[in-house]
């Protein structure tokens, strides 16, 4: 009887062990999708705050988020010279809507701007419901962290973003 007793116990704590286990993997899945989702949080642009990289901003239906920002070398071979972000932007208007990085600033740490730099720079009109992805590139004169002031061409509204090269 004692052994039959034992053997109940045991397969009962197995039980419970295993049950515990998967639900703390359910709770961390969870937590996983509650943060991807903040982080895919669209937020309407503000004078008074700045922005980070993958921060989805909405220009009117116009989502802009900057992904990443990297250092090339220009086409001389100089290292670290040409700044490129990559960016997605989206139109979730109703209307076609234009998108360029002419209508970007970037500025360093010292408040010096950086000029764009010849390049594939992103710069297409956008129909509603389509998402475009490319980069900018802009002649690096400083240091970063790097502002990026963007302004909407059709709204004029504006947002701004900190950024550092990783």
């Amino acid at each position: 009887m004692k052994k039959w007793k034992l053997g109940f116990i045991a397969l009962v704590s197995i039980v419970l062990v295993l049950a515990a286990c998967s639900n703390t993997d359910d709770n961390a899945k969870t937590n996983n999708k509650q943060n991807e989702t903040k982080q895919q949080e669209t937020m309407k642009p503000s004078k008074n705050k700045q922005f980070k990289l993958k921060n989805r901003v909405d220009f009117l239906g116009l989502i802009v988020t900057f992904e990443k920002a990297t250092y090339l070398q220009n086409d001389k071979g100089v290292k670290d010279s040409v700044l490129k972000v990559d960016m997605n932007v989206e139109n979730n208007s109703a209307t076609p809507r234009g998108f360029t990085t002419i209508n970007m600033e970037i500025s360093d740490k010292d408040g010096k701007k950086l000029t764009i730099y010849p390049g594939e720079n992103l710069g297409e009109k956008i129909e509603p419901g389509k998402t475009i992805h490319g980069s900018g590139y802009f002649a690096v004169n400083g240091k970063g962290p790097y502002t990026i002031s963007y302004k909407d061409q059709d709204s004029d509204v504006q947002a701004s973003w900190k950024v550092e090269v990783k």
